[in-house]
């Protein structure tokens, strides 16, 4: 029991540090100019509706656009439990707001973080794109630059601290707590690899 007790004391510090950590990066935007924008995907409501979170993203990634930080976005998601697929659905609005249809590519087949990334680092690689603004909500940005730089991507995080995600406390408590728990899974599994049937529970849940 004194072996439980002090493993489970561990494990708690160590959420509550990844918790800090995830928090204190969550309130530094690092845009700056690149080859591309990735857009990571958030859910699509019923009637076709973009997320508030999702909208929130789409709606950062275009001021970005505006400002001049890169040439072109790269919206991911496929369809989760209501259609159109995330990236189809931040295509509409994006297209609606003016950005041209030729500096919008979609990879509608991703429905994780890493799948996001990882076909992002796809649709980079046949364009000779090498650095990228990630855009989320600004808790998942720890994760998500941690994962895109594995995968080789130079890559910086830019929030969508409009995100109601983000500004609700309770929301923004329960999604920060979340990262940090998806964080331990993420460093674990990169040390002991990924047990396939949880993963196909978790899959599109991180």
């Amino acid at each position: 029991m004194v072996v439980v007790g002090i493993v489970l004391l561990i494990f708690f510090a160590l959420l509550l540090i990844l918790y800090q950590q995830v928090d204190a990066r969550s309130k530094i935007d690092g845009a700056r100019r690149v080859d591309v924008i990735i857009v990571l995907g958030s859910a699509v409501w019923p009637g076709e509706r973009a997320s508030p979170s999702l909208y929130a993203r789409t709606q950062h990634a275009i001021a970005l656009y505006r400002a001049g930080y890169a040439p072109a976005l790269i919206l991911c998601g496929a369809v989760g439990e209501y259609p159109p697929s995330e990236a189809e659905a931040m295509r509409r609005i994006a297209s609606s707001a003016g950005i041209p249809e030729d500096a919008l590519f979609l990879d509608d087949a991703s429905h994780s973080t890493e799948e996001n990334l990882a076909n992002a680092k796809a649709l980079m690689a046949a364009h000779g794109w090498h650095s990228a603004l990630v855009v989320s909500d600004p808790f998942h940005l720890l994760r998500a630059e941690t994962i895109a730089r594995d995968l080789g991507i130079e890559a910086y995080g830019s929030g969508a601290s409009e995100s109601p995600t983000y500004t609700a406390p309770r929301l923004h408590v329960w999604y920060t707590a979340r990262e940090a728990m998806a964080l331990v899974w993420y460093y674990t599994t990169r040390v002991v690899g990924e047990p396939g049937w949880l993963y196909s529970i978790l899959k599109g849940r991180l």
